[in-house]
């Protein structure tokens, strides 16, 4: 089911202590299997429509040579993703452009829900844009691009939602038009109860990424919601860390008791023959 070398020198297995339970957004989802492989979701008023027939779970292979990378440097140590504009075309421009600007120099991990996420990338600890940025900026207004081979996994790297434009009857259809920008969201993992087990291997048509999110874990309720335009390969020790930080403020909206900042991201390529970054 997994290819060879996602086993070699891909994403590892789950972290064997329990994440706890998803509180920072309030999901629900509907999940239908029309046949053919196509697996349609409906979550807080849109829908998406997966074609299952041809998924190729690229998240689980290491990296290639010459693919794009970001180095994420933090104060809790350092994380390398993989980036996929092949995927999704759009946001890793936008994140490339910011990175390589200079935006996320010094900016905050804003939110943790422990063991599960972090989202970060602002230029202040609660999270906010700087004043003269607004959502309708060109960096904050980046359609959502989904693909049946990006999911949700832990270490998956997301943009965040900035907006929807949509009335009434698209809401009713499902055919908003959904905005990231510059902000992300990096997953860890829920905990993989005997009820989400149990929904998650329901279906056959699903068993492929059902057991990839209870291999590597994840956040299952956030599938094809959010653009995943990367995949952390290095660095979980750092994930971890960062989830399981002590936290303050209310439930719902929690951050790091101790200031996590992000102090730069470098955009660089993978080299196979170092098995690093080429630099």
């Amino acid at each position: 089911m997994f290819h060879a070398s996602a086993r070699r020198g891909g994403m590892p297995p789950k972290r064997s202590k329990a994440a706890r339970g998803l509180t920072l957004v309030a999901v629900f989802t509907l999940v239908m299997s029309f046949g053919s492989g196509l697996w349609y979701t409906y979550t807080n008023g849109y829908s998406a429509v997966v074609n299952l027939d041809d998924i190729e779970l690229i998240q689980l292979e290491p990296p290639k040579n010459g693919d794009p990378v970001a180095i994420m440097h933090t104060t809790a140590g350092d994380m390398k993703y993989c980036l996929y504009p092949s995927k999704c075309p759009q946001a890793v421009e936008n994140f490339v452009q910011l990175a390589e600007s200079g935006y996320y120099d010094d900016t905050f991990i804003f939110t943790v829900e422990k063991g599960v996420l972090f989202a970060g990338g602002a230029p202040n600890p609660d999270g906010s844009l700087h004043p003269d940025v607004q959502n309708d900026a060109k960096e904050e207004s980046v359609p959502r691009e989904l693909s049946e081979d990006l999911w949700p996994l832990r270490g998956a790297l997301c943009a965040l939602k900035t907006k929807t434009d949509g009335g009434f009857f698209r809401t009713l259809a499902g055919k908003q038009q959904f905005y990231n920008g510059s902000r992300f969201l990096v997953a860890d993992s829920i905990e993989m109860t005997a009820d989400i087990r149990e929904n998650l291997l329901a279906d056959e048509e699903k068993r492929i990424i059902a057991e990839a999110f209870l291999e590597y874990g994840g956040i299952p309720n956030y599938s094809q919601q959010m653009t995943v335009f990367g995949q952390l390969y290095d660095g979980f020790e750092v994930l971890d860390a960062i989830t399981d930080t002590e936290l303050i403020g209310e439930k719902g909206a929690m951050r790091p008791k101790e200031e996590i900042r992000i102090e730069s991201i470098e955009i660089d390529v993978y080299s196979e023959e170092t098995g690093e970054d080429a630099g």
